[in-house]
This record gives structure tokens, C-alpha cells and sequence, in this order.
């Protein structure tokens, strides 16, 4: 997927990540074209509306538009794609979320510019080794629409502009908090322990009838039949879940305890890996989660990685076979700055030899930090591909640094207002969805 965040100085959960609200809302056309204003029978249906929402619409043509949008970054990350209906069904359900937040968003007076898209998108651009002209050429190539990523990007800073002033400026971090995690860290071996989550969330309104809450109890009771039962925790999350991350199949990634809400955290506690938590109760509604894997890790100290790479970007396979052309060559001798500087088509690296910065977990695409952690040193990868094209890579180094007593109380703070602002969304949410009139149609 495509980076929207990258900055090598500071690591992130979900690099090379469209944001999880990604998916964008083409704009409005017109329904119906008449040559005739009064038989019906010459009417030419050019789009349907599929959902009213406040005093607008979700057409037809949008939720297409969106559906291959998300498929195209599913086949380039090699990701699971639902079944057309559950996609179709999930994709409409995010459009009416956007279009809630358009309208909110005008409402109070927050709006996104040309001029801020742009920067944003040349942002992007710099963190994944492009300059902009060469970055929409890659997507183009990759078959992407680039109008449609331009107003994927707007719709992402109307949301962070709206979170900004709604959520996170309620959002308050103690330095007891920070004090208390930065203890643990340091002394529980119970607490450096991070856990991979899948999770599924079974939405209730904050004023829940009985009936309400019955429902999502049964809803919950089957998604977990369906679990027991061998069901893929992903398309059952993609399926039924009401969480943000639905479509990428409930992951919540690596997480500590400290940075879960404390429900979820407690449920850990005599979990071992491929477990499944019992229905769990939260302001949100009732939660089941999956265990997937945990590993030990001290906090303090951090592992980094030094390497280099040789990038052709695109998809073709002729650049696979150029790529292991290129990879025998090394074998026999030929040196990688020398090949890197000649053909590598990453322009901050190549006329470094190749040579990649200093990098910790989670500061490279996944594909490339995957590749990273399986080379010996000096060892030479097989061509692999990412989003944009087509690498070898070289480790060539390997350290651990301390992480020093600021630098903690930093991840510390980042850590406990990620967690609280992603619970704090979620109400968000649902609050402005429920307060909005939404009419579905068949």
C-alpha cells in the first residue's frame, strides 16, 4: 500500500498504509438524463442514488469507484479481498461515514485546499523516494486513478482536521500515566510483551435499548460460532464487524498492554496465541478478539538496520528477470554501489550506492522490513516486490541502541493518546451517525 506518512526519524504502527477511512467519495453527478420530461419510457438511467444522507447522496458510480479503488490496493499488498457483496456493503457503509463527516465538517467551518492537497501528496511523494511527477506516474501505472487519489487524500486531511478539533483536543495524557508506563516498561517482563491483535466489534448506540443490546449480543454469539467453527477471523471481521479496520480483517497490529483500552488488556491476561476472547463490554459495544501471536521485548533497547537496495519501479516481469540478471552479477563480484548507482530508480538512495538510512521496526514498508529481518549479513535477497516496483536488497549492518529516558516518555505519551483517541473515534463516530438521517436503498 501507499505510504502516507513515512519520516524515517520517527517509527509508525502502518507505514506504506492507506489510512484506514481511505476509501473516497467521487463527487456527485447528474442521475438522470431525459429526452423526454414526460414518458418515463425514454429515460436513460445513467446513475442511482444507493443512499440519502442528510441533504445529500451516495451514488451508484461512487460506491464502484471505491469498491475498485480498494481492490487495487488489495491486489498490489497482496491482501484478501472480500466477496463483492460483503465489499460493496462495507464500501457504501464508509461512503455514508464520509459524506456525515463532509457535512459536519461544513457545518463547523473546516475544510481542506488545492493547495494543502498538493503539499500532501508531495509529502508522500518524498517519503517513498519520488518526486511528485514520478509518484503519479508509478500509480498510473499500477493502474490507480489519480483524480481519485486526489480526493482520497482531501477527504483523509478533512478527517484529521475534524479529529483535530473534536477528539483529540479532549484528549488528555497525565504524567502519571507517563510515569506509570514508563515504570512497567522498565521493570515488568509482563508488560514488555507485545501482543498481535485481530478484533471485531459489534457496535451498540450509546443509549441502547434492551433490544439493541440483545442483537449485538446475538451478532456476537455468532460471530464466535462461526470462529469455533474454522471461519477465517478476516472475512468474518470484513464481513460483520462495525470497527474501522473491518476490511483489513480486524488487525490491530502489534500492541502492548499500556496501549490497549484496559478491557482489552485484561482479556489478555490468560490468553496464549489463536485464542479467542468471550464477548467484551465497552462504552463502544461488545468486542471479540483473537490472539494471534505475542513476543517478548524490552522497550529500552531498540534494533536497528542497516541495508541497501536496488529498486526498478513497475510491475512488468522482464524487470524481475533484469533484477535477478542483476543479483548474479553481484554474486560474481560486481559491486552494488556501482549497479545501485547506475540502475537503481530510487533517486535518494541510488546515488548513495544504494545505501538506505538507518531504519527500527516499522520505519519501511512491511515487505521490505520482512525481507530485512530474514537476510544474514552481507546476504543478497532474491527480487522481491512492493507497492512501486521491484527490489534486491543488501543488510549490511546491525546494531541496538538504548532508548533513552525522553525518548520513552515520548513513546509513552504517544502511545496512551493513540489509545485513547482511538476510543474516542469510534464514539465519534457513531455519535454523528446516529444524530444524521440515512436511508439506504435497494
Amino acid at each position: 500500500m501507499i505510504d502516507r506518512s513515512r519520516i524515517l526519524k520517527k517509527p509508525s504502527r502502518h507505514l506504506f498504509a492507506l489510512l484506514l477511512t481511505g476509501i473516497c467519495l467521487a463527487p456527485v453527478t447528474t442521475l438522470l438524463a431525459q429526452s423526454n420530461p414526460v414518458s418515463s419510457s425514454d429515460d436513460v438511467v445513467i446513475d442511482r442514488i444507493r443512499a440519502v444522507v442528510n441533504e445529500g447522496v451516495v451514488l451508484d458510480s461512487d460506491i464502484a469507484a471505491a469498491t475498485e479503488f480498494f481492490k487495487q490496493q488489495a491486489r498490489s499488498n497482496r491482501q484478501t479481498v472480500p466477496p463483492d457483496d460483503v465489499l460493496r456493503t462495507r464500501v457504501l457503509e464508509e461512503l455514508i461515514d464520509q459524506e456525515i463527516r463532509r457535512q459536519h465538517a461544513r457545518a463547523v467551518g473546516i475544510s481542506t485546499d488545492a493547495a494543502s492537497v498538493n503539499r500532501s501528496i508531495e509529502q508522500i511523494a518524498r517519503n517513498n523516494n519520488m518526486d511528485a511527477l514520478q509518484f503519479r506516474e508509478t500509480l498510473q501505472n499500477q493502474g490507480f486513478d489519480y483524480e481519485l487519489f486526489r480526493q482520497n487524500i482531501e477527504q483523509e486531511l478533512l478527517l484529521q482536521r475534524l479529529i483535530e478539533r473534536e477528539v483529540q483536543s479532549r484528549i488528555r495524557v497525565t504524567q502519571q500515566e507517563i510515569d506509570d508506563y514508563v515504570d512497567s516498561i522498565k521493570n515488568d517482563t509482563e508488560e514488555q510483551q507485545r501482543y498481535r491483535i485481530q478484533h471485531i466489534l459489534l457496535a451498540v448506540p450509546e443509549a441502547a435499548t434492551a433490544g439493541q443490546v440483545a442483537d449485538a449480543e446475538r451478532r456476537a454469539q455468532e460471530v464466535l460460532t462461526r470462529l469455533r467453527a474454522g471461519d477465517d477471523f478476516a472475512e468474518v471481521a470484513a464481513a460483520l464487524s462495525d470497527d474501522a479496520r473491518a476490511l483489513q480483517g480486524g488487525d490491530l497490529g502489534w500492541r502492548t498492554r499500556q496501549e490497549l483500552p484496559g478491557f482489552l488488556a485484561n482479556a489478555l491476561t490468560n490468553m496464549s496465541p489463536g485464542d479467542l476472547s468471550e464477548p467484551l463490554r465497552s462504552a463502544n459495544g461488545l468486542h471479540v478478539i483473537r490472539l494471534a501471536d505475542r513476543q517478548s521485548g524490552d522497550q529500552t533497547q531498540q534494533a536497528q538496520t542497516l541495508a541497501r537496495h536496488i529498486f526498478i519501479a513497475g510491475d512488468d516481469p522482464a524487470v524481475e528477470k533484469q533484477l535477478r540478471d542483476v543479483r548474479k552479477q553481484l554474486l560474481d563480484g560486481a559491486s552494488f554501489e556501482e549497479l545501485a548507482a547506475s540502475i537503481s530508480e530510487d533517486p535518494n538512495s541510488a546515488k548513495k550506492g544504494g545505501e538506505l538510512p538507518w531504519f527500527s521496526e516499522g520505519q519501511l514498508p512491511p515487505a521490505m522490513e520482512e525481507m530485512a529481518n530474514s537476510l544474514a549479513l552481507d546476504e543478497i535477497s532474491e527480487p522481491f516486490r512492493t507497492q512501486f516496483g521491484w527490489h534486491l536488497m543488501q543488510v549490511t549492518d546491525r546494531r541496538t541502541r538504548e532508548v533513552d529516558e525522553e525518548a520513552l516518555r515520548e513513546q509513552a505519551s504517544d502511545a496512551l493518546r493513540q489509545g485513547k483517541v482511538e476510543q474516542e473515534i469510534e464514539r465519534w463516530t457513531r455519535q454523528l451517525r446516529d444524530e444524521s438521517f440515512v436511508e439506504i436503498r435497494n
